[in-house]
């Protein structure tokens, strides 16, 4: 039996994904004692109105007017229920029997901080985009330290995390605020995730990570790297993800002076807001 927990999705203009993620996660935490909760940031679609089709009055819904993730969570944790919480956002399609895979070890005392295994579904990236996706799904595949879009805590973690500061990187925020012997990734915890579609979005996407570890790595009295795999695949797929690399760099640097958010438009997983 899973003790009770709270599921913690914060939304941006998620409406046309949430019409696949969110019967999926109904589907999950049907029979288990989980109190779902959406943070709507600054949204402009019709997030709200899918989420009430799929889920009724059986999940708490949070307006918010302002975007930004960090503030999402904040004011979620703030009438969360439970000391068990898992943080999932609102793209990731997660399997029917996630939760239980990723809530054991929290509840069994092996870890404070799990993760699901993230798959990236490219069955919608075309050209460049797939060749780029190609190299990094198999990276994300093959990564201990991805620790990211399907976590959960209990209370040994929430304490050492601590309260959600403004960063970009949040995920990895929170994964170094927890001992490597502590956390873990739950290889029989899937979720699923669509990486950009096209090339502009994956530098869009990369120079949001460049910009989330160099955040990091100011903040960081000790700054933590963690050990990274090496690309792997094709030479056409490596020259493709090299370029993008290299190309989001100067992309980083522009977006320095401008409100990015963490946000979706369906051709990129980074926008510009207002």
């Amino acid at each position: 039996m899973i003790a009770a927990f709270d599921v913690i999705v914060p939304v941006h203009n998620e409406g046309v994904r949430l019409r696949a993620t969110a019967p999926a996660l109904k589907a999950a935490v049907a029979n288990l004692s989980a109190n779902v909760i959406y943070v709507l940031n600054g949204t402009t679609d019709d997030s709200d109105l899918v989420i009430h089709s799929v889920f009724g009055q059986t999940a708490c819904v949070i307006t918010l007017p302002v975007a930004g993730k960090t503030h999402a969570l904040r004011a979620a944790d703030a009438v969360s229920r439970h000391s068990l919480r898992v943080y999932l956002d609102a793209d990731i399609i997660i399997a029917p029997d996630t939760f239980r895979a990723l809530l054991k070890p929290l509840t069994d005392g092996r870890a404070d901080l799990t993760a699901a295994r993230l798959v990236a579904d490219l069955s919608q990236s075309r050209g460049l985009a797939l060749r780029v996706g190609r190299v990094w799904a198999d990276q994300l595949a093959r990564r201990q330290d991805a620790f990211l879009c399907c976590t959960a805590m209990n209370k040994a973690g929430l304490q050492s995390r601590g309260a959600w500061p403004d960063v970009i990187a949040d995920d990895d925020w929170a994964r170094n605020r927890i001992g490597s012997t502590r956390r873990m990734i739950v290889e029989t915890a899937m979720a699923y995730m669509l990486p950009p579609r096209d090339l502009l979005s994956w530098l869009k996407v990369r120079a949001r990570w460049i910009r989330g570890a160099r955040e990091l790595k100011r903040l960081e009295q000790h700054y933590i790297r963690v050990d990274r795999v090496r690309p792997q695949g094709s030479l056409p797929d490596l020259a493709i993800y090299y370029f993008t690399r290299l190309g989001a760099e100067p992309l980083a640097l522009l977006q320095q002076g401008a409100r990015y958010r963490w946000g979706t438009d369906y051709s990129t997983r980074g926008r510009k807001d207002g």
